[in-house]
């Protein structure tokens, strides 16, 4: 991931993709589509730490992102059942951590490449 020009403007969209997600995790929902909960909550967490993990550079910093994303899961769980509105599931838990580990194998594929074919067309 060396060359990239812009790491600040990365890590602040990611940031902000995590905002997103703690804003919608803790806000009231009037319902929900029977079947897709866990699938987005897998999602969710597969499209942050694929994000995250083709951003950052050493090796160490992988594990780092991983066990960071898992546990702002777990975190968003915990608050969740805080709310009275909300619920505290350990499923989505599960749902949130597989979806880590499968975004960290994105690092062993081609597609770290996309920041900088980002950078070199728009910024």
């Amino acid at each position: 991931m060396d060359g990239l020009k812009h790491r600040r403007l990365w890590f602040a969209l990611g940031y902000a993709m995590l905002a997103l997600v703690a804003f919608y995790s803790l806000i009231p929902i009037s319902a929900e589509l029977p079947g897709t909960d866990k699938t987005l909550h897998f999602i969710t967490y597969f499209l942050l730490s694929a994000f995250f993990t083709t951003l950052v550079q050493l090796p160490r910093s992988l594990w780092l992102v991983a066990a960071g994303l898992v546990l702002f899961g777990v975190l968003m769980e915990i608050l969740q059942g805080l709310t009275g509105y909300r619920y505290l599931e350990i499923m989505d838990m599960l749902a949130n951590g597989l979806g880590v580990l499968v975004g960290l194998t994105i690092r062993l594929t081609p597609l770290p490449i996309w920041f900088r074919r980002i950078e070199a067309k728009l910024l």
